[in-house]
């Protein structure tokens, strides 16, 4: 059977502008655009849904959301909050596991659109100028949740403000005597918000920024890349981890090479999994206001979609906290960013 995504395929545009031309809007199409559109439903011979189409005016009651990684506990939690919320509001989440690719985040947002979903929200992993391209085009309410990968600005984005709590994480190993203090990094061809704080904090020390990045934000790779820093000549007495699992392969690294915890080597990192309590030592890290997250997202898209808020653009970004646990050496404290 001919889907509109094969349409949208043979006229080299896509699904949002075949169902403006379908559907006569509710947005304009370019005279070239619509014919192009037009003579690849004739060569395909595709019909559109006409029941579909006339329920267009009601809602679905169903959201997507798209994540980069389910396994990594951070985004599964998140999902599982904005789920309930969403559950809450009356709206049933469908989920998209993009595992950092744009391409499968493409398609998921095309997918979902073609599935006539109310609203989305995107958790991008990949850079993608087609992505933020699309962003233009999509004709139901959306959201960035958490990262500023593929942020542009007819888009809206809620966030943990990564540059202050990457920099608080290493202001307190500065503050604990730590002047050789490294940090491990996701890929480096993603774009870091978390290091680009650490790199501010320690030059705003006058100390020296070292980024370590490993091959994904997985806990094999973040291990092996442990033990080659804790394994070398110059081992740093501490490590700032932009991620929970990056901090915990640092743990399981540092025991397995015969490195005391806090004893020779300070460890903090950044999101607070559950995880994240029950390491050996217990993890220091930056909590996200997981909760806050989810609820914000799902409230903030029902109430787009419901009409209750207006469209804006721009950033919310929601203060992290230090949590202070046995990896630093210190005692259990929290300290809100101000």
């Amino acid at each position: 059977m001919v889907t509109r995504s094969d349409v949208a395929e043979r006229a080299g545009t896509s699904t949002a502008v075949v169902s403006y031309v379908i559907n006569d809007g509710p947005r304009p199409v370019a005279a070239e655009t619509r014919e192009r559109v037009l003579q690849a439903i004739a060569d395909l011979g595709y019909r559109p849904n006409r029941v579909a189409q006339a329920l267009r005016g009601q809602r679905s009651r169903v959201i997507g959301l798209i994540v980069p990684d389910i396994s990594n506990p951070f985004y599964s939690e998140l999902a599982r909050i904005i789920e309930n919320h969403a559950d809450l509001l009356g709206y049933t989440l469908v989920l998209g596991n993009s595992e950092q690719n744009a391409q499968r985040e493409l398609r998921y947002v095309r997918t979902f659109l073609d599935r006539q979903v109310d609203g989305l929200i995107l958790i991008s992993g990949s850079s993608s100028d087609e992505l933020m391209a699309l962003f233009s085009e999509i004709p139901v309410p959306f959201i960035l949740l958490d990262r500023r990968i593929n942020y542009a600005p007819n888009a809206f984005l809620l966030a943990t403000d990564g540059v202050t709590g990457a920099a608080m994480a290493t202001n307190h190993l500065i503050a604990l005597g730590h002047t050789s203090i490294a940090a491990m990094c996701g890929p480096s061809k993603m774009p870091s918000e978390r290091a680009k704080g650490y790199i501010q904090a320690m030059e705003k020390a006058g100390l020296q920024p070292v980024l370590h990045h490993s091959a994904d934000f997985d806990r094999q790779s973040t291990y092996e890349l442990a033990c080659e820093v804790l394994r070398a000549p110059g081992r740093p007495d501490a490590i700032f981890a932009t991620f929970d699992l990056a901090g915990i392969s640092i743990l399981r690294a540092a025991a397995d090479s015969g490195v005391s915890v806090p004893g020779e080597m300070a460890v903090i990192a950044y999101d607070d999994v559950q995880e994240s309590q029950f390491t050996i030592p217990r993890l220091s890290t930056v909590a996200q206001p997981t909760s806050e997250l989810g609820r914000s997202a799902a409230e903030h898209l029902v109430g787009l979609i419901e009409s209750k808020l207006e469209r804006t653009f721009g950033m919310k970004l929601i203060a992290p906290q230090l949590i202070v646990r046995e990896s630093c050496g210190g005692l259990i404290q929290r300290h809100p960013s101000r």
